[in-house]
């Protein structure tokens, strides 16, 4: 698997040398399939505590998708637990009997899935070719809404 980005501390990514933290500062928003594409949205978090961050949306694009495993959360969860990342990680396609497990891992190897759990139990897994993380600034997003 390649990717653009790199794992920091389990709860962010590293993105051109900027720390992007998907924990509190990201909520996510939906998974869109698209034939062997998956593309994972993520949106700026609304809060006090939120850094004034310039990215509006970040897209974890996961292309030529081979393998996917979904697994559901906790349905009496809080709206907030349900859109917040607790952990990211890359994992061996070879263990996929192991989809609560974590690996302190900053790149993929070539068999890797990328999994993350969300704060209400959800799990997200898939294995691919490539995963390319976009991003749209501020200025974009609203030069996009105001057309």
């Amino acid at each position: 698997m390649e990717t653009n980005f790199e794992i920091e501390e389990n709860y962010a990514v590293q993105l051109n040398g900027m720390h992007i933290d998907l924990h509190n500062n990201f909520d996510f928003i939906e998974l869109v399939k698209n034939g062997k594409n998956i593309t994972i949205v993520f949106k700026q978090t609304l809060g006090d505590w939120v850094k004034n961050d310039k990215f509006k949306n970040l897209n974890f694009e996961f292309k030529n998708v081979s393998y996917e495993y979904f697994e559901d959360g906790d349905p009496k969860a809080a709206k907030e637990d349900t859109q917040q990342l607790g952990e990211i990680t890359f994992f061996p396609a070879e263990s996929r009997e192991i989809n609560d497990g974590f690996l302190p891992q900053v790149k993929p190897k070539m068999n890797d899935d990328l999994m993350m759990f969300f704060e209400d139990g959800k799990v997200i897994r898939i294995g691919c070719e490539k995963i390319e993380l976009t991003v749209e600034n501020k200025a974009f997003y609203q030069q996009r809404t105001e057309l």
